[in-house]
């Protein structure tokens, strides 16, 4: 078994990565899939097995004629759900240069010296060991950044992102926005021709209120006479129904008593 860095590595190849994968350590991988149809396959794994094949924290696959770069992750034989937005800029008979540098929390994945894409972690990144690499593609080589021959490459090519100061909170202002104080009144100045006489709350000049040269009320008029109509006749009290009825009784009787009988 072969231990990265390797140069021209025959096809399939499988590599042992010195120490792991760790936080800040890149791998980087030149080479060219030179046959239209054809794919690279670029697998870190945390076992050397390769039918079937160990959990793979991280699967790169290059298909420049589906003009897709997939990536994912292998646990357990199950491949997972492939990220594969960004297009592809390997193009068929140009070689690329791929550098795959670990973090805490993720992958980051540059193509060309251009930063393509991210891929967050699903499997533990201290378990990845070895590298393999297959399919209708030619690799001039598999380095890390322990290598000398990397030499001036950087040892973070992703610049930290400066974000400008945010601007300090201010909190929304709710419900009316205060004014500034109006200017008070201008003093009270009586005009020329009334002016305030001795506390009178704005008294006419002369003798009070009314003044002189109003006619003085006229004299009350007389009430307007009522008729005066006459008393109405009183009537006698009613008679109760009862005694009424006795009274006629007592008359009819009388009547008949006085007629002579018709025998």
């Amino acid at each position: 078994m072969a231990t990265i860095p390797v140069y021209s590595p025959v096809i399939p190849f499988l590599g042992l990565i010195p120490g792991g994968l760790q936080p800040g350590r890149m791998i980087r991988i030149k080479g060219i899939i030179q046959n239209h149809g054809e794919r690279c396959q670029i697998h870190l794994q945390t076992g050397a097995a390769l039918n079937p094949r160990d959990d793979a924290p991280l699967h790169i696959s290059i298909r420049p004629h589906e003009f897709v770069i997939g990536r994912n992750s292998i646990q357990r034989q199950v491949i997972g759900a492939e990220e594969r937005h960004g297009g592809c800029p390997v193009r068929v008979g140009e070689s690329f240069d791929l550098l795959i540098l670990a973090e805490t929390t993720q992958y980051k994945l540059a193509i060309n010296g251009v930063h393509f894409c991210t891929f967050s972690h699903r499997l533990p990144l201290f378990n990845v060991k070895f590298i393999s690499v297959s399919g209708g593609c030619v690799i001039y080589s598999i380095l890390s950044e322990a290598d000398s021959s990397i030499g001036s490459l950087p040892s973070n090519p992703y610049p930290p992102i400066v974000h400008p100061p945010a601007a300090p909170y201010v909190p929304p202002t709710v419900g009316f926005i205060p004014q500034a104080p109006l200017p008070p009144p201008p003093p009270y100045t009586p005009t020329p021709t009334y002016p305030i006489v001795g506390g009178g709350g704005g008294h006419y000049p002369g003798q009070g209120w009314p003044p002189a040269s109003v006619p003085p009320p006229p004299p009350p008029q007389p009430a307007y006479p009522h008729p005066v109509y006459p008393t109405a006749p009183l009537h006698p009290p009613a008679v109760p129904f009862s005694v009424l009825f006795k009274e006629e009784l007592q008359a009819k009787i009388e009547q008949i008593k006085g007629k002579p009988r018709n025998y």
